[in-house]
């Protein structure tokens, strides 16, 4: 996954775990060319979650076009809707026009299309691993470093990852991220810790380019 070329369509399974609570959560990209869509459900008793990103794919840079967020269920729903519009350097809340965001920064990604730009920049080799993200609200920044590699045992059997950490300067929260090099840098597993609680996705199934991956 070192060039936008090398994007392919896939479908990946995963166990999500907060604190005791387990729900399946899915990720897919589709799409070809110029023309791509990334989507994430996640669905349990308390919520179903379903949100999507819509961008271009040019020599390893994605732009999004559109990004939508759905939450419904028990307690309060939400939804955010946003249009990109890079010739006029802001991204256009459609949920809540007060809301839009002016003078945004070149490649500024969404809330789900910075975690495949971050996998094209790990694969591509490189080093600054920074990212604008517009989540409706405001500009926030992540930033990244690669930490080394790290063998996981999966239930797709045992594969070799890169470690990514968010450089975070609340030392309360950790986020990483583990990417297989060999499945096309597919996000294997993500660990986040805040005030003593975990929040976790892991891979169970994964499918790229029509062919069903195991390691085993």
């Amino acid at each position: 996954m070192a060039s936008a070329s090398d994007l392919k369509p896939f479908r990946a399974v995963y166990e999500a775990r907060y604190g005791a609570f387990e729900v399946t959560a899915t990720r897919s990209l589709s799409g070809s060319a110029d023309n791509w869509r990334l989507d994430f459900q996640a669905d349990s008793f308390f919520a179903d979650i379903n949100e999507y990103s819509r961008f271009l794919s040019r020599d390893g840079q994605l732009s999004p076009l559109h990004y939508e967020y759905r939450r419904s269920g028990l307690g309060r729903n939400r939804h955010t809707s946003l249009n990109f519009e890079h010739g006029e350097n802001r991204v256009v809340n459609l949920t809540n026009a007060d809301r839009t965001l002016e003078n945004a920064p070149e490649k500024t990604q969404d809330k789900i299309s910075y975690q495949l730009q971050l996998a094209l920049d790990v694969a591509a080799g490189r080093q600054d691993l920074h990212y604008v993200v517009a989540d409706g609200k405001k500009f926030r920044e992540y930033r990244f470093t690669v930490t080394g590699k790290e063998t996981l045992q999966t239930p797709l059997g045992e594969v070799e990852t890169v470690k990514v950490q968010r450089v975070r300067e609340d030392d309360d929260r950790e986020t990483n991220i583990w990417f297989a090099p060999a499945w096309n840098y597919a996000l294997v597993k993500l660990q986040q810790n805040e005030d003593g609680e975990t929040y976790q996705i892991a891979l169970t199934e994964l499918i790229i380019d029509g062919k069903t991956i195991n390691a085993r």
